[in-house]
């Protein structure tokens, strides 16, 4: 039992380790900017209904340059503010933002952001784990309809007599990947051009400086 709680504990303090690292100096006005990013351009597809999302991508400059705990952190005060101001469902995807914190901020710390083919694949990979998150968040809270640019193709599954979980896990599977991929190239072309001067500033700079920089 004592050993447990050992564990426990040093589990515990490297999680707060962490946290504080992701969360001290210019992470912190970052943090702010990856979240307003995701409610703008969230915001932004909404309005326009493109069947995308793009509303993650602040949450990945942050996993990158930050790491996956201020990462979650960016992505729920994002999905916190939406769900108050623009749109309710919005909250209770949380989970969802912390499966792309976590993956994001993992797939950045083994390199995969050096390279655009790493980064497009680690995009789908992590398409698919949000959809697989989101799925039954979507069926059984929300019956399918979000009121985003996908809802048509839950309804088009529905209509060829999917389950509302088939169909929804079917729509994210459809869109997700696109989306997920299409925003880790983004975040790729930003964290590639960023200087050097800045990019040295932030917590997780190695997941994009190779050891010779």
């Amino acid at each position: 039992m004592q050993k447990t709680r050992q564990k426990l504990k040093k589990v515990l303090d490297a999680i707060r380790s962490s946290i504080k690292k992701e969360t001290s100096g210019v992470a912190i006005p970052f943090i702010a900017f990856g979240a307003a990013l995701n409610l703008s351009l969230g915001q932004l597809v909404g309005l326009i209904k493109l069947p995308l999302y793009l509303d993650s991508i602040g949450t990945v400059l942050v996993a990158i340059l930050c790491g996956p705990w201020a990462a979650i952190i960016a992505g729920s005060v994002a999905n916190i503010v939406s769900s108050i101001m623009f749109s309710p469902p919005s909250v209770f995807f949380i989970p969802t933002v912390a499966v792309i914190g976590a993956f994001t901020g993992l797939w950045a710390k083994r390199g995969f952001f050096r390279r655009w083919y790493t980064a497009v694949a680690g995009g789908v990979l992590q398409g698919i784990l949000a959809a697989v998150v989101s799925a039954p968040i979507s069926a059984y809270l929300f019956s399918g309809v979000t009121l985003s640019g996908m809802d048509f193709l839950v309804i088009y599954f529905r209509h060829v007599g999917k389950t509302i979980l088939e169909s929804t896990f079917l729509q994210g599977l459809a869109s997700d990947p696109v989306d997920k991929a299409l925003t880790y190239l983004v975040a790729f072309l930003v964290v590639q051009r960023l200087p050097y001067r800045l990019v040295i500033r932030f917590p997780r700079h190695e997941n994009i400086l190779r050891a010779s920089e």
